[in-house]
């Protein structure tokens, strides 16, 4: 069994140990959000970019309409230019009146022809400031995150330069505490994640907030063993 000043040094030791593991944990969380963050930014680009495509396939679209429209209507123009033509030519009173019903009747359709064309226009006009709208904030939008994603790039070179600095320190502090005790920490590490050495806080449990049994209080305090939580297993200490 370990002396009482040796199981001190060690929890001291280790309390260093918890400090830097805790940084640690929270620079990679932090490290291994990046590419989440990346990949967001990626989608609502994307979510951008087709938004501004399909509204401007759109306008493509009602363009080619229009130009259908205008078509017809220059067919029909010719057509009733050709019909005028011929009743200067007809000299039966009949074929006369049904030819001047045909004119009226594609005077009447050229007539719908204009609304369409006119309606067209209207959207048109619309989807022409939608798209230059849906493009500008697809622009701005890129111009953003390609700055979002600089500043991630170096925000991570950062972070990893502080956590490869940790991760010596932390070396350096685990050369000075017994393997088995070592052991012990990581394993619980390892299961409990961010915090393995608890600090007692009164009568609780300074990690999981539970009340203490009197005996695992006072163990704690006489380090002459390490302590554990009987509720979430973490080792515990009490800070001098």
């Amino acid at each position: 069994m370990k002396q009482k000043n040796d199981i001190k040094n060690e929890i001291l030791q280790l309390a260093k140990v918890q400090k830097l593991d805790a940084e640690r944990f929270d620079l990679r969380a932090q490290i291994e959000d990046f590419p989440e963050r990346l990949r967001d930014m990626d989608e609502l680009l994307k979510t951008k970019k087709c938004e501004a495509e399909n509204i401007s396939d759109e306008l493509k679209k009602i363009q080619v309409l229009k130009n259908e429209k205008e078509t017809e209507m220059s067919m029909k123009e010719e057509k009733i230019n050709k019909h005028q033509t011929e009743l200067f030519q007809i000299k039966n009173n009949k074929e006369y009146a049904a030819l001047e019903r045909e004119i009226k009747s594609i005077k009447a359709d050229i007539s719908l022809l204009e609304e369409e064309i006119i309606n067209y226009l209207d959207k048109i006009e619309e989807a022409r400031i939608q798209s230059e709208k849906k493009r500008e904030d697809f622009e701005t939008e890129q111009e953003k995150i390609e700055r979002e994603k600089t500043e991630i790039s170096a925000e991570e070179k950062r972070l990893s330069a502080r956590l490869s600095k940790l991760d010596e320190e932390r070396s350096s502090l685990i050369e000075k505490i017994a393997p088995p005790i070592i052991e012990v920490y990581e394993r619980i590490l390892k299961n409990r994640g961010r915090i393995a050495l608890a600090k007692v806080n009164g009568n609780f449990c300074g990690a999981c907030n539970m009340q203490l049994r009197p005996q695992i209080v006072n163990d704690a305090k006489l380090q002459k063993n390490i302590v554990s939580c009987e509720n979430c297993g973490r080792m515990l200490y009490v800070e001098n």
